[in-house]
């Protein structure tokens, strides 16, 4: 597979950092320090494979979401991929779920980039790339839900493919999806992500998936990618 990738760049976001900890966890963890283990994790993957990888942070540091999107913009990323977990009230839920933009927000962009563009045929290229976008989303969500339930699933862990008005992936000029990879406060599930070779396995399965989603889909940027 070495060399199979060298055009393709991928944004990484660890969720939350900084003052941002985001879900308590089991014995003191936070969601933080999940996602950016699972994030570094997943990045020697890709690199391995000649991807060029960024992250949206390397440390723990405290990014706003409108940063974050505006760092991955830089990029001009193939696609992005925004680590989380989750949390519930009675610390009892569990599983897996990944997330698109919804139809609403993405309507909000379309919108945005029509007005932003210079001409009514720019506008509508905007527009036609922006539904290309959503499309090669939910392509890339089902592969990253398919895969963490192939390495890491058990019985009711598959919560599903969603949508959501989340605002890191609002304004992503690329495929983008929002994962939770589990449920940092189960009493089981909790303990499991903040084992290294959990998190070595989740990495692994997020690895597969953006291999599946290049190898397979054709969204504008993986077929012209100058990098």
């Amino acid at each position: 597979m070495l060399g199979l990738f060298l055009s393709l760049t991928v944004v990484i976001d660890p969720g939350h950092g900084g003052s941002n900890t985001g879900a308590p966890g089991r014995a003191g963890a936070f969601e933080k320090q999940v996602t950016l283990a699972i994030g570094r994790a997943l990045r020697r993957r890709l690199a391995a494979e000649g991807i060029r990888v960024v992250m949206t942070r390397e440390r723990d540091t405290y990014l706003t979401l409108r940063e974050r999107v505006r760092r991955a913009n830089a990029e001009q990323p193939d696609l992005f991929i925004s680590l989380h977990t989750n949390a519930s009230p009675e610390h009892g839920r569990r599983g897996i779920e990944t997330y698109v933009l919804d139809r609403e927000a993405s309507d909000v962009e379309a919108r945005r980039a029509q007005a932003a563009a210079p001409d009514v045929v720019a506008g509508r290229l905007a527009d036609l790339a922006l539904l290309e976008a959503r499309r090669a989303s939910m392509v890339l969500a089902r592969a990253v839900q398919t895969r963490l339930l192939a390495a890491r699933g058990t019985a009711g862990s598959n919560r599903g493919v969603k949508q959501a008005g989340y605002d890191v992936l609002s304004g992503v000029q690329a495929p983008a999806v929002l994962v939770e990879v589990g449920f940092v406060d189960h009493p089981i599930e909790g303990a499991e992500l903040l084992r290294p070779e959990v998190q070595e396995q989740t990495a692994q399965a997020l690895a597969e998936a953006i291999f599946d989603f290049a190898a397979h889909q054709a969204p504008p940027r993986l077929a012209n990618n100058t990098h």
